[in-house]
């Protein structure tokens, strides 16, 4: 049984995320769902901040949010860098990318998705938007500081907290 970090709705599909970087796509019929691995696992270990989107322009994105703790007797953490990767699944890989062009990306405890910065001006290009999605510190501990932010892929920076 697989277990899953995020996943997408796309062409009456689902499109989930494993925690080894696998993307399975479950296809609804009735009452029948049938699963394909449409993307082998990627990673040799398990990575719980973990995200699929899809560009504007139809590509599948892998996201790996790495975090780090704000200090050693804290359970806070904070978002310190962002991977993306471009999903090629006929040569089963992942492609590192530094860029989504005009695409916005959007991602957290919540819906990933990518939306164009044409029909949304207010928005910044190349950008990442981020909330917070630690699930225990959100239930348990409610005086912690949210780890919400926007990421800049071409710096490679968090230029806004």
């Amino acid at each position: 049984m697989s277990q899953y970090s995020d996943g997408i709705y796309h062409d009456g599909a689902f499109y989930a995320m494993n925690l080894l970087g696998g993307i399975h796509r479950y296809t609804i019929e009735g009452s029948c769902a049938t699963r394909d691995i449409v993307l082998k696992d990627t990673l040799p270990y398990m990575a719980y901040n973990m995200y699929i989107a899809r560009t504007t322009s139809g590509d599948f994105l892998q996201i790996r949010r790495i975090t780090t703790d704000t200090s050693e007797d804290s359970l806070e953490t904070r978002t310190s860098d962002l991977e993306v990767f471009k999903v090629d699944l006929e040569d089963q890989q992942t492609v590192d990318v530094d860029t989504v062009g005009d695409d916005s990306l959007f991602i957290g405890h919540n819906y990933s998705c990518c939306v164009s910065t044409k029909d949304y001006p207010g928005l910044r290009p190349n950008h990442v938007y981020f909330t917070d999605d630690d699930e225990y510190s959100l239930m348990d501990d409610q005086d912690y500081r949210r780890d919400v932010g926007v990421y800049s892929l071409e710096s490679k920076k968090l230029p806004l907290r």
